[in-house]
């Protein structure tokens, strides 16, 4: 059988351009590598007190397709509630993330004309030792939050970021987000779409109006179209080779950022940070740090005595399924996130769980951030080749929401509506 279209990849963006498609009656395939659908969305199930999102955890933001999408799939999103905390040299400091710096770096890229990676930016405007403290907390917060090597993202690309960012309203999808994957799954199958799984592609033959996708397994698929959605770190890997070669689309891809994240839990038997005497973590959402892995969270306000650590950006390439450091160095940051000894972190948990997307097979990362050469390099990837061959995925994603499961949603959205025209 030949279909109009074959999609790469079963995450947000995938199912989303599929699910379009199937609904204006285009034959769909979507293929993917896992044994499951959702990509980087990965709900655990069992184990844990309640679902806990291995992968895309947070909406950031008041985000118009992903809360469209929940409402349409009759799920709810819940509100981040809680203290944040900053703790810095083991003191609780009641400041933002940079300090009195702050005003000082956003007025300095205000003024930037000209694009630079962070790291020269920073050097630039606040090298000297003076100005040491600032220089580690935006190293923190690049590699943190955007999981960037500030040697590589773009000051101007943080300075939107930043701009337009809505910390203060962070919501999650009430059972996991893997509810909204399973919903344009039924979308799908139910207008006649089909979905391959335990199917990693490894080639692509095309011409003008004719794919062939082959797995790993050499089955071989035909089709009109194909929309390749994998994750950025996959297409950088080389893992899919093309016929003919691409090497203005390789060379796109290899300028543009993609990080790495690699996510802690541990649930205790009881939230005794919340119980200590005079607890200094008292009704905690989110705690940033100059801890081993400096950031964790909570569920608040789901009262599961769950916390979640995260450790991103280039240090977690030294890492290759090393749980058992990964797992002193989460146990280590607790204690002294705590302020507690390491054995009672120990003999308090009930579960634990280590994802390292790094070294994940069909990832090889977490999310994209953006390079001084990426919007270039993305502009030249959204223009079909010969309109037959298309990228889509959070990385190809135009705007302030880069890395995000709604950059995905759009870009599934958006490659679909050029192809239905």
């Amino acid at each position: 059988m030949s279909y109009k279209v074959i999609i790469i990849g079963a995450g947000a963006s995938g199912l989303m351009a599929a699910r379009m498609l199937a609904e204006k009656n285009h034959s769909v395939m979507v293929v993917e590598a896992r044994n499951r659908i959702g990509g980087r969305i990965h709900t655990l199930r069992g184990g844990f007190s309640q679902p806990m999102e291995a992968g895309a955890e947070f909406i950031h933001g008041r985000q118009p397709l992903t809360l469209s999408l929940i409402k349409e799939s009759k799920n709810k999103a819940t509100l981040v509630s809680g203290n944040w905390y900053q703790l810095w040299d083991g003191q609780l400091q009641n400041r933002d993330f940079f300090g009195a710096g702050w005003g000082q770096v956003t007025k300095a890229l205000e003024k930037l004309e000209t694009d630079v990676d962070m790291g020269t930016f920073l050097n630039r405007h606040f090298g000297a030792n003076a100005y040491q403290d600032l220089r580690q907390r935006v190293k923190g917060f690049v590699e943190g939050y955007d999981a960037a090597d500030l040697e590589r993202v773009s000051a101007m690309a943080l300075r939107e970021e930043w701009a337009e960012s809505d910390d203060g309203h962070q919501f999650r999808v009430q059972g996991g987000y893997a509810r909204l994957m399973h919903y344009l799954e039924e979308k799908i199958k139910g207008r006649g779409g089909e979905l391959l799984l335990s199917s990693p592609v490894k080639e692509i033959y095309w011409s003008e109006g004719k794919v062939k996708v082959v797995t790993e397994t050499n089955r071989v698929l035909e089709g009109e179209k194909v929309i390749i959605t994998v994750p950025l770190g996959v297409l950088q890997k080389g893992m899919i080779t093309f016929n003919p070669y691409l090497p203005q689309a390789i060379t796109a891809i290899e300028e543009m950022g993609f990080g790495g994240v690699i996510k802690f839990f541990f649930e205790f038997k009881q939230a005794f940070w919340e119980n200590q005497p005079n607890p200094r973590l008292k009704n905690l959402a989110f705690v940033f740090s100059d801890a081993e892995i400096p950031t964790w969270w909570s569920q608040l306000p789901e009262k599961t005595p769950v916390l979640t650590g995260w450790l991103g950006g280039p240090s977690t390439y030294q890492f290759h399924d090393v749980q058992e450091l990964l797992y002193d160095k989460a146990v280590r940051s607790l204690a002294y996130l705590l302020n507690c000894s390491a054995t009672d972190i120990q003999e308090g948990i009930r579960e634990w769980h280590i994802e390292n997307w790094v070294t994940d097979p069909h990832t090889f990362g977490a999310y994209a951030y953006p390079t001084t050469g990426t919007r270039n390099a993305r502009d030249f990837l959204r223009i079909p080749v010969k309109d037959t061959v298309y990228f889509a995925g959070e990385a190809m994603y135009q705007g302030a929401a880069i890395g995000t499961v709604e950059a995905a949603l759009v870009s599934g959205r958006e490659v679909a509506e050029k192809i239905m025209g």
